[in-house]
């Protein structure tokens, strides 16, 4: 039996995490994938995406992490969530949708334009989607987190569109001058 996971969106997801974490210097290690999203963590950073496909983009990881990310991002040590590591987790996750839309860009899954991120806190939920849907989630680790730290080490990010669902945007024409 073969699993029924969209190809290009677990690519595109693999793709836009490596870019997105270049400028923390990690490399996150695609562990696994799934058709279900599924918050394990108590932090999640939501970014929309819109155009001929619709849907969004989720960031899901521990405080443990964030805090390792922020310490990345920051050259500052992270002990409390604060307004510099939730931003920093934000751009992040503005970084990873970007890329995101960037992957698909010659696909049949284009989006054209991504959301200002925002940040879900709570942990153990799931997202329920109507039918036509598709979602791709991947968990990835990141391996230069202490092994005490094993849970905390593994993040997911997770895409789910609406296939055709809207219209490509373009802007509009600019008027001359009169």
């Amino acid at each position: 039996m073969k699993l029924n996971i969209e190809e290009t969106l677990v690519n595109a997801i693999v793709m836009a995490t490596e870019s997105g974490f270049e400028m923390t210097g990690l490399r996150p290690v695609p562990v696994g994938a799934s058709r279900i999203s599924t918050a394990r963590h108590e932090l999640s950073v939501m970014v929309g995406l819109v155009g001929r496909n619709s849907g969004g983009m989720t960031l899901n990881l521990s405080k443990a992490a964030m805090f390792f990310v922020a310490e990345k991002l920051t050259d500052e040590k992270q002990t409390e969530v604060t307004e510099e590591n939730i931003d920093a987790l934000m751009e992040l996750g503005n970084m990873l949708a970007g890329c995101l839309k960037e992957q698909l860009l010659v696909s049949e899954y284009s989006i054209d334009h991504i959301s200002l991120p925002s940040m879900i806190a709570g942990q153990r939920y799931d997202v329920m989607y109507a039918r036509g849907i598709l979602t791709a989630s991947v968990e990835f680790e990141i391996v230069e987190m202490p092994v005490t730290a094993f849970a905390d080490r593994y993040f997911s990010a997770t895409i789910s569109l609406l296939k055709g669902s809207g219209q490509s945007f373009s802007a509009p024409p600019k008027s001359e001058a009169a």
